[in-house]
């Protein structure tokens, strides 16, 4: 009676079982892909749903610019990183005046909703934020363009005042206004400054998409520079068919990302699944 294997057996047994766990490993990291990949395309989706929904809640249009950030240069061994990123923006007043640095718009409680100073020396060394300019669609659908100003306000006595006639030539109340002040910091500023009448829009939503994933396959090179995409624009009225395609990429030889293949599309339409 037979009471062991051969060794011819164990080893076909060993081998049988390495290439299952081969074939095994190989499913599990392509299932883990999928889900990278599905999770991306879901969250750039919520982003140009919720720029929808802005726009019909708040009655006021919507931009929502997908771009390409390069996050880090190729240096010896080690490659370059690049990212899609979504910024969402919302059209909110016009500016009424320009003098100098200050960016008035007479209409907007800008004290109630920033805080306040009269020192110049205070806003320029702060961060700041993005102020976009938004005239009209064609402003939205070229370059991303805008500017840097202080988190807080710049609010003076003697800086404007708008003049109200109320009841009669001598019934007057004059208004003390704030204004934007703007850091001039941003390689974007709008094509001539600031003017009279020009929209502005800030951000209200952000995205940055896994490393490796972008949007399109036109990458920057230079740390820090920007790749433009598409911008979708929502209007109050009507909804968007816009969709964005998302790519995966990956390091060439000299270590520079390049897109290998689409991971799936981004949409702006509720009714279309990711």
């Amino acid at each position: 009676m037979r009471k062991a294997f051969t060794l011819i057996e164990l080893l076909a047994v060993i081998g049988i079982m390495g290439m299952m766990g081969v074939a095994a490993a190989a499913s599990y990291g392509a299932l883990v892909n999928g889900m990278k990949e599905r999770s991306a395309c879901a969250a750039a989706s919520a982003i140009l749903r919720e720029a929808g929904e802005r726009a019909r809640i708040d009655r006021l249009p919507t931009v929502v610019y997908c771009y390409n950030v390069c996050l880090k240069e190729p240096v010896d061994d080690e490659p370059g990183i690049v990212a899609g990123m979504m910024t969402a923006i919302r059209r909110v007043g016009r500016i009424t005046g320009v003098r100098d640095r200050l960016l008035f718009d007479e209409f907007a409680d800008l004290d109630q909703s920033y805080e306040t100073s009269d020192e110049e020396n205070y806003l320029r060394n702060m961060r700041g934020h993005r102020m976009f300019k938004y005239n009209d669609e064609s402003s939205v659908q070229s370059r991303m363009q805008y500017s840097v100003v202080a988190d807080a306000v710049y609010r003076d006595d003697g800086a404007q005042t708008v003049t109200i006639f109320s009841g009669g030539v001598n019934n007057r109340t004059n208004l003390v206004t704030s204004a934007f002040y703007n850091l001039n910091t941003s390689d974007r500023e709008p094509s001539g400054g600031w003017k009279i009448g020009d929209g502005y829009a800030v951000e209200f939503a952000e995205l940055q998409l896994p490393d490796g994933f972008i949007f399109g396959q036109q990458l920057p090179t230079k740390a820090g520079a920007i790749t433009e995409f598409k911008a979708i624009r929502f209007d109050p009225e009507s909804s968007s068919g816009e969709t964005v395609d998302i790519y995966v990429s990956r390091p060439n030889e000299s270590g520079r990302p390049q897109a290998v293949r689409k991971a799936g599309q981004a949409y702006a339409d509720q009714k279309k699944s990711v």
